[in-house]
């Protein structure tokens, strides 16, 4: 996989309404076969909302639409659950179950920082 740059926002989470970058690491598979990416959000997201002792940079990003892909993207936006792991990032490997994963928002994936802003379609 080629790291990919997105912008990350948010028609349905105040929390993630600001535009953040998005690079995109690696892939992983849930048991059903779905497939989630693993990805470094800059700004990063307060972590003492979710009980964690730092900010959360590393999120696992999983399409909400049935038919949807992250590999590769397959339509922007691309509306995806923002989700972190109940367990470290090291520990997590393919394939995932739907418990090993906490969602904390809901977003779009766009490919530039404008069509963030602005919530472009296509």
């Amino acid at each position: 996989m080629t790291i990919d740059t997105l912008y990350l926002s948010s028609l349905d989470s105040v929390r993630f309404e600001r535009v953040r970058e998005c690079r995109l690491e690696r892939f992983l598979v849930f048991d059903t076969g779905k497939t989630a990416v693993v990805a470094q959000l800059s700004p990063a997201v307060v972590g003492q909302d979710f009980n964690r002792n730092s900010d959360i940079q590393t999120v696992i990003l999983v399409p909400r639409h049935g038919g949807a892909s992250l590999d590769p993207v397959n339509e922007f936006p691309c509306f995806v659950f923002i989700s972190i792991p109940r367990v470290e990032f090291d520990i997590i490997r393919t394939p995932i179950g739907r418990d090993d994963l906490e969602v904390i928002g809901w977003g779009e994936l766009y490919r530039t920082r404008e069509d963030a802003e602005r919530h472009a379609f296509d």
